[in-house]
């Protein structure tokens, strides 16, 4: 059956040329002109077909209920990511993913522009699955507002202090009151939302760097550089050793008594802590919390990676 002329330049409508598509950078630049919900489509789209397809599940989406790739589809993409890390062809990955039809469903009416813009967020993700990230995806259950099926990232060399993560980024768009009103939804899609002190505003936080998990004891630092924010290591890092970053005092509660991080674990703190502890800690006075603090300074064991490794060798 031959295509009328009005139905080939329907398919060519939905499709992105193979030089916008190819006319990459294996590390995009961080700027975008991505509006808030551009920025939460493109985002899902691209964890959809990239992290999903490798850790077999649904990873964190800030439109959890749409469904991105179809069903007879997902098995495509599987084996698209598959063959992406063996070989690490970028470009070839590319023309697998935008030839699918649901991409081309939602790549429809977008312009060049945008088009693009959807490449290389695709692209941040396939860099979390390169051999030359130095860190990748792993499957995490420690979080019980994840139902313990999540994610973190982990380095697979060693890193050293103050290097830049080169290939992990996360990409930043400002939102005002009406869109925070309009995008989010509080326990269900709110899981990467940050406030600047700088501009006094709300910030998305989406892109790879959104795997990274907080801990009280960080590994790693957040450091903005305009619309995309890198990597930073505080402590060295070796194979295995989960990429953190420190999300704030107050982020899991008033102190972050309800944190679930390792250090907590560890520490006796955050959801870990006794009853009594978390009763004595609500009718203390600051003072009080203050003196308890320089005690444990004065007495405590400083927490260096050496100390830590022997303690958890011995247990």
């Amino acid at each position: 059956m031959k295509l009328s002329n009005a139905q080939r330049d329907g398919e060519e409508e939905n499709e992105i040329s193979e030089e916008i598509l190819l006319s990459f950078r294996e590390i995009p630049s961080g700027d975008h002109s991505l509006t808030p919900q551009e920025l939460c489509l493109f985002d899902d789209m691209a964890t959809t077909l990239v992290v999903d397809s490798v850790l077999n599940f649904q990873t964190h989406k800030m439109h959890p209920r749409r469904r991105y790739v179809k069903k007879d589809e997902q098995r495509l993409t599987v084996s698209i990511m598959h063959q992406f890390r063996k070989s690490n062809n970028f470009s070839q990955a590319l023309l697998q993913f935008f030839s699918l039809r649901s991409v081309k469903d939602f790549i429809h009416r977008l312009s060049l522009q945008k088009q693009a813009a959807l490449r290389d967020h695709v692209v941040r993700f396939l860099n979390v699955f390169s051999s030359k990230a130095g860190f990748t995806i792993d499957i995490c259950s420690r979080y019980a507002a994840e139902q313990n099926m999540g994610a973190k990232l982990v380095a697979t060399r060693y890193w050293q202090r103050g290097d830049k993560i080169e290939r992990l980024c996360g990409v930043i768009s400002e939102l005002n009151n009406e869109e925070e009103e309009q995008i989010l939804r509080p326990g269900l899609n709110d899981f990467s939302v940050m406030y600047s002190m700088r501009k006094k505003c709300a910030q998305l936080w989406l892109g790879p760097g959104a795997y990274i998990n907080h801990d009280c004891r960080p590994s790693c630092r957040f450091v903005p550089n305009g619309h995309t924010a890198y990597i930073q290591v505080s402590r060295e890092l070796k194979p295995g050793d989960e990429i953190t970053c420190f999300y704030g005092e107050d982020f899991f509660g008033e102190g972050n008594e309800k944190c679930e991080c390792f250090t907590c674990e560890r520490r006796g703190k955050g959801m870990f802590s006794s009853p009594e502890e978390n009763s004595d800690n609500a009718s203390g006075s600051s003072v009080d919390l203050e003196d308890t603090s320089t005690t444990q300074i004065k007495y405590g064991l400083r927490e260096t990676d050496s100390r830590l490794y022997r303690s958890s060798v011995t247990m």
